[in-house]
Protein backbone atom coordinates (compact mmCIF):
# COMPACT_ATOMS: atom_id res chain seq x y z
CA UNK A 1 0.00 0.00 0.00
CA UNK A 2 1.57 3.26 1.09
CA UNK A 3 0.82 6.91 0.50
CA UNK A 4 -0.84 7.41 -2.88
CA UNK A 5 -1.26 10.83 -4.51
CA UNK A 6 -4.64 11.54 -6.09
CA UNK A 7 -6.52 14.22 -8.00
CA UNK A 8 -10.19 14.71 -8.75
CA UNK A 9 -11.64 17.28 -11.16
CA UNK A 10 -14.86 18.78 -9.78
CA UNK A 11 -17.48 21.16 -11.10
CA UNK A 12 -18.41 24.41 -9.35
CA UNK A 13 -21.64 22.75 -8.12
CA UNK A 14 -19.71 19.78 -6.71
CA UNK A 15 -17.26 22.17 -5.08
CA UNK A 16 -20.11 24.06 -3.43
CA UNK A 17 -21.66 20.81 -2.12
CA UNK A 18 -18.34 19.71 -0.65
CA UNK A 19 -17.36 23.11 0.76
CA UNK A 20 -20.73 23.63 2.48
CA UNK A 21 -20.79 20.08 3.85
CA UNK A 22 -23.84 18.94 1.89
CA UNK A 23 -21.81 15.82 1.16
CA UNK A 24 -18.68 14.53 2.87
CA UNK A 25 -15.49 14.27 0.89
CA UNK A 26 -15.19 10.53 1.54
CA UNK A 27 -18.77 9.91 0.42
CA UNK A 28 -18.13 11.98 -2.69
CA UNK A 29 -14.84 10.29 -3.58
CA UNK A 30 -15.53 6.72 -2.53
CA UNK A 31 -19.12 6.11 -3.63
CA UNK A 32 -20.05 5.17 -7.18
CA UNK A 33 -22.61 7.95 -7.52
CA UNK A 34 -20.56 11.15 -7.69
CA UNK A 35 -17.30 10.91 -9.60
CA UNK A 36 -16.65 9.78 -13.15
CA UNK A 37 -13.53 7.69 -13.73
CA UNK A 38 -12.23 10.31 -16.20
CA UNK A 39 -12.30 12.88 -13.40
CA UNK A 40 -9.85 10.92 -11.23
CA UNK A 41 -6.08 10.58 -11.42
CA UNK A 42 -3.92 8.33 -9.25
CA UNK A 43 -0.20 9.13 -9.35
CA UNK A 44 0.78 6.28 -7.04
CA UNK A 45 3.91 6.95 -4.99
CA UNK A 46 5.43 9.42 -7.47
CA UNK A 47 3.91 12.51 -5.82
CA UNK A 48 6.82 13.43 -3.53
CA UNK A 49 9.39 12.97 -6.31
CA UNK A 50 7.33 15.14 -8.67
CA UNK A 51 6.99 17.78 -5.96
CA UNK A 52 10.76 17.66 -5.38
CA UNK A 53 11.51 18.00 -9.09
CA UNK A 54 9.21 21.05 -9.31
CA UNK A 55 10.19 22.79 -6.07
CA UNK A 56 13.45 21.35 -4.76
CA UNK A 57 11.55 20.41 -1.58
CA UNK A 58 10.25 17.10 -0.32
CA UNK A 59 7.50 16.54 2.19
CA UNK A 60 10.01 16.33 5.02
CA UNK A 61 11.55 19.70 4.16
CA UNK A 62 10.28 22.78 5.88
CA UNK A 63 7.91 24.78 3.73
CA UNK A 64 8.66 28.42 3.06
CA UNK A 65 5.46 30.51 3.27
CA UNK A 66 6.09 32.35 -0.01
CA UNK A 67 6.69 29.04 -1.82
CA UNK A 68 3.31 27.68 -0.76
CA UNK A 69 1.49 30.05 -3.09
CA UNK A 70 3.64 29.41 -6.16
CA UNK A 71 2.03 27.32 -8.91
CA UNK A 72 4.96 24.87 -8.79
CA UNK A 73 4.19 24.19 -5.12
CA UNK A 74 0.44 24.01 -5.75
CA UNK A 75 0.74 21.14 -8.27
CA UNK A 76 1.23 18.46 -5.60
CA UNK A 77 1.14 19.91 -2.09
CA UNK A 78 -0.95 23.01 -2.61
CA UNK A 79 -4.50 24.06 -2.17
CA UNK A 80 -6.64 24.82 0.83
CA UNK A 81 -8.44 22.22 2.93
CA UNK A 82 -11.98 21.71 1.67
CA UNK A 83 -13.05 20.27 5.06
CA UNK A 84 -11.61 18.94 8.30
CA UNK A 85 -12.31 15.35 7.26
CA UNK A 86 -9.25 13.10 7.24
CA UNK A 87 -9.46 10.91 4.15
CA UNK A 88 -6.23 9.01 4.59
CA UNK A 89 -3.33 11.38 5.22
CA UNK A 90 -5.04 14.59 6.13
CA UNK A 91 -7.86 16.43 4.45
CA UNK A 92 -8.42 16.87 0.75
CA UNK A 93 -7.30 20.22 -0.58
CA UNK A 94 -8.66 22.16 -3.51
CA UNK A 95 -7.45 24.46 -6.24
CA UNK A 96 -9.77 26.97 -7.88
CA UNK A 97 -10.10 27.06 -11.68
CA UNK A 98 -7.82 30.13 -11.68
CA UNK A 99 -5.18 28.23 -9.69
CA UNK A 100 -5.59 25.18 -11.94
CA UNK A 101 -4.92 27.43 -14.95
CA UNK A 102 -1.79 28.90 -13.33
CA UNK A 103 -0.53 25.40 -12.50
CA UNK A 104 -1.21 24.19 -16.03
CA UNK A 105 0.66 27.16 -17.51
CA UNK A 106 3.60 26.46 -15.20
CA UNK A 107 4.08 22.78 -16.10
CA UNK A 108 2.73 22.44 -19.64
CA UNK A 109 6.12 22.91 -21.34
CA UNK A 110 8.27 20.81 -19.01
CA UNK A 111 9.80 18.11 -21.19
CA UNK A 112 11.09 14.69 -20.28
CA UNK A 113 14.64 16.04 -20.52
CA UNK A 114 13.78 18.99 -18.26
CA UNK A 115 12.19 16.72 -15.67
CA UNK A 116 14.92 14.10 -15.61
CA UNK A 117 17.80 16.58 -15.43
CA UNK A 118 16.39 18.49 -12.45
CA UNK A 119 17.15 15.67 -10.01
CA UNK A 120 19.41 12.68 -9.40
CA UNK A 121 18.59 9.42 -7.68
CA UNK A 122 21.11 10.32 -5.00
CA UNK A 123 19.30 13.62 -4.29
CA UNK A 124 16.05 11.74 -3.82
CA UNK A 125 17.63 9.63 -1.09
CA UNK A 126 19.47 12.60 0.43
CA UNK A 127 16.18 14.53 0.75
CA UNK A 128 14.25 11.48 1.98
CA UNK A 129 11.81 11.56 -0.92
CA UNK A 130 8.95 9.14 -0.33
CA UNK A 131 8.97 6.15 -0.72
CA UNK A 132 12.75 5.92 -0.98
CA UNK A 133 14.66 5.47 2.22
CA UNK A 134 18.36 4.76 1.96
CA UNK A 135 18.44 2.93 -1.37
CA UNK A 136 19.34 4.73 -4.58
CA UNK A 137 16.91 3.68 -7.31
CA UNK A 138 17.83 4.92 -10.80
CA UNK A 139 14.48 3.70 -12.15
CA UNK A 140 12.42 5.92 -9.84
CA UNK A 141 12.91 9.14 -11.83
CA UNK A 142 11.58 7.64 -15.12
CA UNK A 143 8.72 6.10 -13.09
CA UNK A 144 7.86 9.52 -11.62
CA UNK A 145 8.13 11.18 -15.03
CA UNK A 146 5.45 8.88 -16.47
CA UNK A 147 3.08 10.04 -13.73
CA UNK A 148 4.15 13.64 -14.26
CA UNK A 149 3.00 13.38 -17.88
CA UNK A 150 -0.38 12.24 -16.56
CA UNK A 151 -0.43 15.24 -14.20
CA UNK A 152 0.31 17.59 -17.12
CA UNK A 153 -2.55 16.13 -19.17
CA UNK A 154 -4.93 16.15 -16.20
CA UNK A 155 -4.27 19.81 -15.41
CA UNK A 156 -4.73 20.63 -19.09
CA UNK A 157 -8.13 18.90 -19.08
CA UNK A 158 -9.21 20.58 -15.84
CA UNK A 159 -8.13 23.94 -17.21
CA UNK A 160 -10.02 23.42 -20.48
CA UNK A 161 -13.11 22.29 -18.56
CA UNK A 162 -12.72 25.20 -16.08
CA UNK A 163 -12.99 22.82 -13.14
CA UNK A 164 -11.79 22.91 -9.57
CA UNK A 165 -9.26 20.28 -8.53
CA UNK A 166 -9.14 18.19 -5.37
CA UNK A 167 -5.70 16.96 -4.26
CA UNK A 168 -5.36 14.28 -1.62
CA UNK A 169 -3.15 11.51 -0.35
CA UNK A 170 -4.65 8.26 0.84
Amino acid sequence: MGMIGNYCKITPDQFHSLKTGQITVSEFLYSDNHVLEDDLLDIDKAWDCIHFVLTGKGMVDLVEPELEMSPMYQIIMGGQAISNEDIGYGSARYLTPKEVKACHQTIKNITEHDFKTRVTAEQLVEHQIYPLSDQVDEDFIPYAYEYFRDVQAFFEQANTEEKYMLLYIN
